[in-house]
């Protein structure tokens, strides 16, 4: 079991590299240093109860946990600020009932598509395209490499336009 001053030689020992763990899964150097820190309250907590044997592998596995709520977090956030420009380029009301009912047919089929992918297919396609994440981030939330979400997101591309009418010349 680890004393306090162990574990402070070991939080302090291991910390850049704690730091680059968060900033791979989170991106945001600051955002890594407040996990890292968090990681080491709960563990210096935890230490108190006598219960940690490995502190790296332990605030390792916390700094990950907390890494993993981070981007939860993130991709719940609604933006609080609108660009209006981009409403103002939208053209609503100019768009005529047969093309909407078209436009509508088509996300039902995109959707359908989007549906009938593997659960872990369609959410790394879904953080991609729709939360804006990083291959690096959606392996690290999937536990797969980059090079397998990047398969992944082009399967549910596939999958996309396979779904819509032809959009030739």
């Amino acid at each position: 079991m680890a004393s306090t001053d162990h574990l402070l030689e070991t939080y302090l020992a291991n910390r850049s590299r704690f730091v680059s763990f968060a900033v791979s899964m989170v991106g945001c150097a600051a955002q890594a240093e407040d996990i890292v820190q968090d990681a080491f309250v709960q563990v210096a907590s935890v230490r108190r109860q006598g219960i940690v044997f490995n502190p790296v592998a332990y605030l390792t596995a916390i700094i990950r946990n907390l890494a993993l709520d981070h981007l939860r977090a993130a991709r719940r956030q609604i933006p609080t600020e609108i660009d209006h420009t981009l409403l103002a380029d939208t053209g609503a009301g100019s768009i005529s009932p047969e093309a909407h009912c078209g436009h509508r047919q088509e996300l039902h089929s995109v959707a359908h598509a989007l549906g009938s992918l593997p659960p872990r297919t369609r959410r790394a396609f879904e953080m991609y395209r729709i939360g804006g994440y990083t291959l690096q981030e959606i392996a690290t939330v999937l536990d797969v490499s980059t090079t397998r979400v990047h398969r992944m997101i082009q399967i549910a591309l596939v999958a996309c336009a396979t779904a819509l009418p032809d959009m030739g010349p």
